[in-house]
């Protein structure tokens, strides 16, 4: 039995994951503090890429894993995916399958979660075949682990605005316990679910100059 997991702060590896899921015929599971440990043959784990990082709601995940084997897919928004899928196997118990970066819009762009789905193709042929592959090294950047929650904290900030009801949604839904009625504190990974899921659109965030510049590259 073959199932999907995945993390995704604005729904662009959910997207990844829905497609992979109906391409599979299997079930979809969204990664949170309350999800059960995979009890599957093959555990197809999709995520996105954080300052080059593994993103930090999912770590227990991974290191609780106890399937056969694993398929690791990494979304990234077309700038720089770091190193994150060869982590990511050395982190897991089970064999890796398949794994592989996605390129979709980036999030802070404000890009759509559009991606090529042929990109996918040889990634469930061998996860349908089961058979053991190394996940690849890539080259990260040296700095990419200097305080990547604070660097994000400082590039992006995130602000509430009058239309704020005090619903509590954003504060059920952030994977840190980062968030209390639309205001951040220092936990936040700015992985922006709180902006994109508020029913009332009362949050939005700003980039500084200095991310802006690092993102037109």
């Amino acid at each position: 039995m073959t199932a999907v997991y995945y993390f995704s702060g604005s729904g662009h590896s959910r997207a990844v994951a829905e497609y992979l899921a109906r391409e599979l015929d299997t079930d979809l599971i969204e990664i949170t503090n309350s999800t059960p440990i995979p009890s599957c043959d093959t555990a197809v784990i999709v995520f996105p890429v954080y300052c080059q990082n593994i993103p930090a709601p999912i770590i227990p995940f991974l290191k609780s894993l106890n399937t056969k084997s694993a398929a690791l897919i990494a979304t990234y928004g077309g700038i720089s995916h770091g190193n994150v899928l060869f982590e990511a196997a050395k982190m897991i118990e089970p064999a890796v399958t398949a794994s592989e970066y996605i390129k979709t819009g980036h999030t802070y762009l404000g890009e759509s979660a559009e991606f090529d789905p042929s990109d996918l193709t040889e990634v469930i042929k061998k996860i349908k075949l089961g058979q053991p592959n190394e996940a690849a090294r890539s080259r990260k950047n040296p700095l990419a682990d200097f305080f990547p929650a604070w660097r994000s904290r400082i590039g992006v900030k995130i602000r509430r605005l009058d239309t704020c009801t005090s619903c509590g949604k954003c504060t059920e839904r952030c994977p840190m316990n980062a968030i209390n009625n639309g205001i951040p504190n220092n936990n936040c990974i700015r992985c922006l679910r709180c902006v994109s899921e508020c029913p009332n659109g009362a949050l939005e965030f700003s980039l500084s100059p200095i991310m802006k510049f690092y993102l037109k590259r």
